[in-house]
């Protein structure tokens, strides 16, 4: 295979991290250094992340078969990137009290990250399999790093199993397809559903259609494949939910919104029906369940369901609306980013590194404003804004979904809409309300926080992201420019 300049610009942003992964391990079988692997690992997702100036001069772009990517791309890709550095340095200090090998965990964050951009720009069967691979075994690893907390060889192994379930559905329904359009392009499936005529053929391919969307709306953890999220999210380091909830997350959207496109739901109104009933009990049980939990992490992850199940409603009108649609998800994935950040960032300098598990319990937060009220604050304006209350970034993205409805008359979505959002600012509410009572003093799992925090790298991320979140909610003009640019030029 041959490759002009231009394909290899593109790619400038894999090679980098294919090239600072292969330096990391050789580093690793040489000499093992903590600061030296860290820095080295930042500064190759730094350096990976300005090569996407260099990647936006020459886009759209083919590369073979297997990869297209544009210009909505590129902002998916940085944002990916993003949330690899913050996790990176939110590890450092987390990982220097660590008693065992501290090195091999940039390395699987780089790996995930190669797959997530992978994934992003995926056009074909094949790179959709590979990367989805690519981007589950490093998080198995990352899971299980902390395995001196209660529940991470839980968590871990639920995963593992879970998720090789799954994929196997996905290398099942991708078999399906094949059999009948003979190729592994995501626009072949869009001509089998035009050109065949066989009822039996047709059948054979939206089986396949409904085997890749069971194991990509699993990864997602989409009702009724949410089971395992709970206890993942209870079992798993908050540094490394800061990485899962935002790399992973992302990039599967960011499939959806290349794969979706090519499927014709007017022809095939029982496969609509299904997604559409599957996104309304997201986002209501998503936040029934989370009105019940006592676990901060667990709570955040069946809030992440419904979270996840307002931005599938954008998938159902790509079709009719598609650049607008794209606008809508980029600017409420931007909102979910910088609320990731803050959240799983607090709880990480929140938690105690001598106990044997983050502090993730609701009591622990009593009163936090009168111990660190600028954390406390911080929280305060990242709940309002996954609750959707104005002047954050959360209510410009949820006004948008509100639109997507009432421009497409989703009436049947906009009822969950509505309930959830009720229900969701009851979820949010319980924290805010327990950060402002008097505190409580609870014996082996007390909060001490040293003042310097905000002086540190990670405090100065958590600052920033909150800060954003506020000044995009009363000044969205920024980002909505910002947004039209990577979609509509």
């Amino acid at each position: 295979m041959i490759m002009n300049l231009e394909e290899f610009t593109v790619l400038l942003p894999l090679l980098i991290l294919i090239l600072t992964a292969t330096i990391v391990m050789l580093s690793i079988a040489f000499q093992r250094n903590h600061f030296f692997v860290s820095a080295l690992s930042i500064s190759g997702l730094i350096i990976s992340f300005f090569s996407l100036f260099l990647v936006n001069k020459v886009i759209p772009q083919y590369i073979t078969a297997l990869f297209y990517i544009t210009r909505y791309s590129v902002l998916y890709i940085s944002m990916i990137l993003l949330s690899s550095i913050t996790t990176c340095i939110f590890a450092y200090s987390w990982l220097s009290k660590y008693q065992f090998n501290k090195e091999e965990f940039y390395l699987l964050i780089l790996i995930s990250t190669l797959g997530s951009i992978g994934l992003t720009i995926s056009h074909h069967m094949s790179s959709l399999f590979v990367n989805i691979e690519i981007i589950s075994f490093p998080i198995f690893g990352l899971i299980f790093y902390s395995h001196k907390y209660k529940y991470s060889l839980e968590s871990s192994l639920k995963y593992i199993i879970l998720s090789s379930i799954s994929s196997s559905f996905l290398l099942l329904g991708i078999a399906w397809i094949y059999s009948v359009s003979g190729s592994l392009n995501f626009s072949s499936i869009s001509q089998i559903l035009n050109i065949v005529s066989y009822n039996s053929e047709k059948l054979v391919v939206l089986f396949g259609l409904c085997m890749i969307f069971l194991s990509l709306f699993f990864k997602l953890s989409i009702f009724p494949f949410h089971l395992w999220i709970a206890d993942i999210y209870q079992g798993t380091p908050a540094l490394v939910l800061s990485f899962f909830s935002n790399a992973a997350k992302i990039s599967i959207i960011a499939l959806l919104f290349n794969f979706f496109p090519y499927i014709l739901f007017e022809n095939n109104t029982i496969l609509y029906e299904i997604i559409c009933l599957m996104i309304f009990l997201s986002i209501i049980f998503g936040n029934l369940m989370a009105i019940m939990q006592n676990n901060i992490k667990r709570l955040f992850g069946y809030t992440s369901i419904s979270q996840l199940g307002y931005m599938l409603i954008t998938l159902l009108t790509l079709r009719y609306n598609y650049l607008f649609s794209l606008e809508t998800i980029s600017i409420y994935l931007i909102s979910y980013f910088f609320s990731n950040i803050c959240f799983f960032g607090i709880i990480n300098i929140i938690s105690n590194p001598n106990n044997s598990n983050d502090v993730d319990i609701m009591p622990a937060y009593q009163g936090l404003f009168w111990r660190q009220p600028i954390l406390a604050v911080i929280m305060t304006i990242v709940c309002l804004s996954l609750a959707g209350v104005p002047i954050t970034l959360g209510f410009i993205g949820k006004f948008y979904i509100l639109s997507i409805i009432i421009q497409n008359h989703l009436w049947f979505l906009g009822m969950a809409f509505f309930i959830g959002g009720v229900l969701g600012f009851y979820c949010y509410l319980r924290i805010i309300i327990n950060l402002y009572l008097n505190p409580l003093q609870l014996s082996g799992n007390n909060i001490s926080i040293s003042t310097r925090w905000i002086y540190t790298f990670s405090g100065i991320i958590i600052l920033f992201s909150g800060i954003m979140l506020l000044i995009l909610g009363i000044f969205p003009n920024i980002l909505i420019n910002l947004v039209k640019l990577f979609i509509y030029f």
